[in-house]
């Protein structure tokens, strides 16, 4: 962040607003510039819906144009999604829907409040050759560059034709041993969409989808980053369930790092978005990294050293589960170097 005490303010007066509280003083060049780095401007668009006569007019007006726009691009996605599913289902193919995708089907094509870049999708690793032929035969082909996945994971797709790509899984990563697919397809549920069925993840299991690509993933456990679209998602996902059990979630991950990682998110979910879902899994670590992850917000310059800290505290799995030192060495660095724009 550049101007320190400017974006801190904006990021706490864009939480209020996206918590339908606008605060008096709010700095709405600062709130609109973070929601459009942080992809949470539709989010911001359906929170103060109704509240436009104390939003200026300039504001309104584009928040109400992002709307629009969003839900255009989910019709196409939505769309896209049920093409795809199709295609699947005739290879008797039942894909579960990760992260963005699972929402955009709970949803419906007229959701106008949450920006998806993709549709993520899981098939077991022996159906991935006949899944990737069905999604060839439908005019998808693998996209060239840097990826999310990689051989044995999964492959990232595309169409000149669609609005975003479809990255197809073959595996979860990063959350330790017994939770692989079986232990996600256990906590779904079939899905109809159009002509074919998915798996839809329990709110519980996505949830947990999202702590799991950003704390672990993503590494934003050790470097105190917070994607908020994701908070919003989780926020979003336990008021129209009407809460989250603390309980259920906390079983869907392994004890020890894992199951103090989520106790970090949800902390900073009750925090920033006054979301409370209640586990048992505390102590010094866990206390550590909420304090760190204020610090941080309010003195970004400290990242570097407070992420080394944390990786002292609580070491990365990636650490013990690579031998050699090169790998040692890229995963230190992909946990130090490795930056998202998005992320805070």
């Amino acid at each position: 962040m550049a101007n320190r005490s400017r974006d801190h303010a904006a990021f706490l007066d864009l939480c209020a607003c996206l918590k339908g509280r606008i605060p008096p003083s709010t700095d709405w060049e600062g709130v609109l510039g973070l929601a459009n780095r942080t992809l949470v401007t539709p989010a911001l668009a359906g929170a103060l819906r109704g509240q436009d006569a104390r939003v200026p007019p300039e504001a309104a007006g584009m928040l109400h144009v992002i709307a629009e726009r969003t839900a255009a691009r989910n019709r196409m996605m939505h769309g896209q999604l049920t093409e795809a599913v199709a295609a699947l289902a005739a290879e008797g193919i039942v894909p579960v829907l990760l992260k963005g995708a699972a929402l955009l089907a709970r949803r419906g094509p007229e959701c106008d409040d949450r920006l998806l870049t993709d549709l993520d999708l899981m098939v077991r690793e022996d159906e991935g050759p006949r899944a990737f032929a069905a999604l060839e035969a439908i005019g998808y082909r693998r996209l060239d560059g840097p990826t999310e996945t990689s051989p044995g994971q999964g492959a990232n797709l595309g169409r000149e034709r669609d609005v975003g790509g479809l990255d197809l899984h073959y595996r979860l990563k990063r959350i330790g041993r017994g939770r692989n697919l079986q232990w996600l397809v256990d906590a779904c549920s079939p899905f109809a969409i159009g002509t074919g069925t998915a798996a839809m993840p329990s709110p519980a299991a996505l949830t947990a989808l999202f702590v799991l690509h950003d704390q672990l993933q993503e590494a934003d456990y050790w470097r105190g980053r917070i994607d908020l679209r994701h908070l919003v998602d989780m926020a979003r996902l336990a008021e129209e369930e009407g809460g989250l059990d603390g309980g259920e979630l906390a079983a869907l991950f392994p004890p020890g790092r894992a199951r103090r990682a989520l106790a970090v998110q949800l902390d900073t979910l009750a925090a920033w978005l006054g979301v409370r879902v209640t586990i048992g899994e505390r102590g010094w670590r866990v206390a550590f990294q909420r304090w760190r992850r204020d610090l941080q917000l309010r003195r970004p310059g400290l990242e570097t050293a407070l992420t080394l800290a944390s990786c002292l505290a609580d070491p990365p799995l990636g650490l013990f589960e690579h031998r050699g030192f090169s790998a040692r060495s890229r995963e230190i660095r992909r946990i130090l170097l490795e930056q998202k724009a998005t992320k805070v």
